[in-house]
């Protein structure tokens, strides 16, 4: 069970955070006594000249040095450790239901003008968005939901991210891990400015400031040692020190603009290199993957710019110091190298590092395909019979928003033409449909689908199954749903393959007009290049196969056992011969026996 797995992987994390806390309160502990040590040795040492002390002391401070350090790295790994914690708890709640209290539910992303988005539970609360989406990054969670509206055209791109998860799933430690390393970037991190930062060149006479730089430090460097070793007038290095540090100063705001946006990009990019490097040691050697990741690699290794970039940062913070930048830049003219390196730095690594961060934008989106097959324990990758027919074959096709314990598989072998549904309330009909369409959505992002098996040729997805009314445009439910439809026809004109879904018909006018309209729209939208599935409460429906038109019928039921009506949820050939409605209201206590 997937589910032990990922709760024996939360049990031996929580033992390693124990652990952990057990070495931090240690070190906490060590740290407290070796530093009075350190300050009692030196003090009584230096009182009365004891040089054993004095050398107890400097070792005492090494000791503390040491801890410091070493505390610090145990720190790095406690805050991994808490975020490994929450992400596989985050998995565990995919088991239990509780992912539907997730925040990040994509709900800006739904439209109006896009009605399978509500229709299939795309975006908002209880989503597939909301179950998937592993991603931190603005980037990462646009480019997810774009994935899930996707055409269907683009089969390269999808049969790539299926290769690509189908990798993920065989190695779910490293799923774990690289969503740990991701959550420790802040929430919703925005990419789009850093890139844009980066890849801007800096402006200016650069070049002549980094051989200005260059030739006076070497110069008093060379007058310095000179002066020092060789007899020569310490008037030269004294005046080459003074034109330096006045130079240093003279450029001073200059070096201030110029250097103002580099701790804020090291600080970013280090928290992406810990990324980059799990990146480059991940055992993902599959042909898709060499083609994610190569931004990672040319024309410059991630992880060794970013490195540059960090020591370039800690260099620059150096100048903080007054000490520091009187005698660095009175010999070395520090900040001109300083910005001679910024501006090389970005010049030859800053449009690269745009890429950088797209493959972590889509690393994001391929963890959050792969969610399905780390927690389903049935999934399949579907198969796309592209330059055939329209067809949807499926077997124990399931809804991926409903625990597997309690969702009913259904087959479908759907082909060209219509498909009218029948059975009574709650009898799942509007499941039905909902399974195939958000199965065929996860299927164009590349994700695997909840189905033991599931091919499908490519096709628009066009649905009218949640439909309200509209009173600030004055539009009832009838003619909101009359509106679809006409999308409908008017899309099926262009001849494309279109998989249509409605449910329940023209639900919104008298049962007359219900009939004859939708007995209309089901010979318009009957079509060659089109699979059709309406479901409608009206059997007169049904005998559109006697009048010409290919329409194929199916129905679920449901068994009475005392006062309880129970349904079994599996669809069944032919039209629906009960009902349910009178039973139902009686069961209200709306209607008497």
């Amino acid at each position: 069970m997937k589910k032990h797995y990922y709760e024996n992987v939360w049990e031996n994390m929580l033992a390693h955070a124990r652990v952990q806390h057990a070495q931090r309160t240690r070190y906490i502990l060590a740290r407290t006594l070796v530093f009075p040590l350190m300050l009692a040795a030196a003090i009584h040492g230096w009182d009365v000249g004891s040089s054993a002390e004095l050398m107890l002391s400097g070792f005492l401070l090494l000791l503390f040095a040491v801890l410091v350090a070493r505390h610090r790295r145990l720190e790095r790994r406690r805050r991994f450790t808490k975020a490994y914690l929450n992400v596989a708890a985050d998995y565990l709640a995919r088991f239990s239901g509780d992912w539907k209290m997730s925040p990040v539910d994509g709900a800006g992303y739904r439209k109006e003008k896009r009605p399978p988005d509500q229709d299939l539970h795309i975006f908002g609360a209880a989503s597939l968005y909301q179950y998937l989406c592993a991603a931190r990054t603005q980037a990462g969670r646009d480019r997810l939901a774009r994935s899930l509206t996707a055409t269907p055209w683009n089969l390269e791109r999808t049969r790539q991210r299926q290769a690509a998860v189908a990798e993920l799933l065989a190695h779910p430690l490293l799923c774990l891990e690289l969503e740990a390393r991701g959550a420790g970037l802040p929430d919703g991190h925005d990419t789009r400015a850093l890139a844009e930062e980066l890849a801007r060149p800096l402006g200016g006479s650069l070049r002549l400031i980094s051989g200005i730089g260059a030739v006076l430090a070497s110069a008093c460097i060379l007058s310095l040692l000179w002066a020092c070793f060789w007899n020569g007038p310490w008037q030269l290095p004294t005046a080459l020190f003074m034109l330096n540090l006045t130079l240093a100063l003279a450029f001073y705001p200059r070096t201030l603009r110029t250097l103002a946006p580099l701790g804020h990009m090291a600080r970013e990019l280090r928290l992406y290199g810990r990324i980059f490097r799990a990146l480059e040691r991940a055992p993902l050697h599959g042909a898709a993957f060499g083609a994610i990741l190569a931004p990672l690699f040319d024309p410059i290794r991630a992880t060794r710019a970013q490195s540059r970039l960090t020591r370039l940062a800690e260099c620059a913070a150096m100048r903080q110091n007054f000490v520091f930048f009187v005698l660095a830049n009175g010999f070395l003219l520090w900040d001109f190298h300083c910005m001679a390196y910024f501006s090389y730095w970005r010049t030859r690594v800053g449009a690269a590092a745009a890429g950088w961060l797209k493959v972590w934008a889509e690393m994001e989106v391929l963890l959050s395909l792969a969610r399905i097959g780390h927690t389903r324990e049935v999934y399949a990758f579907p198969q796309f019979l592209d330059g055939m027919p329209p067809q949807l074959t499926a077997e124990g096709a399931t809804p991926l928003l409903l625990s597997e314990e309690a969702a009913t598989p259904n087959d479908a072998h759907l082909t060209a033409g219509t498909l009218v549904i029948t059975g009574s309330n709650m009898s799942g009909k509007t499941t039905y449909m909902r399974v195939l369409g958000s199965n065929a959505v996860l299927a164009y992002a590349g994700a695997p689908v909840c189905a033991r098996s599931f091919a499908l040729t490519p096709m628009a997805v066009y649905t009218s199954i949640q439909i309200s009314d509209d009173l600030a445009g004055g539009i009832s439910t009838f003619y909101a749903e009359l509106l679809r439809i006409k999308k409908m026809i008017a899309y099926s004109r262009r001849g494309r393959p279109m998989l249509i879904l409605i449910d329940e018909i023209f639900r919104g006018t008298n049962s007359a007009d219900r009939i004859v309209g939708a007995r209309e729209a089901i010979r318009r939208l009957t079509l060659p290049h089109a699979i059709t599935i309406v479901t409608t409460h009206d059997f007169e429906l049904c005998d559109l196969g006697r009048e010409g038109v290919p329409v194929a019928n199916a129905h679920f039921e449901e068994h009475y056992e005392g006062d309880k009506i129970l349904f079994d949820f599996k669809m069944r050939e032919g039209r629906c011969r009960t009902t349910n409605a009178q039973y139902l209201l009686r069961m209200a206590g709306i209607m008497d026996d």
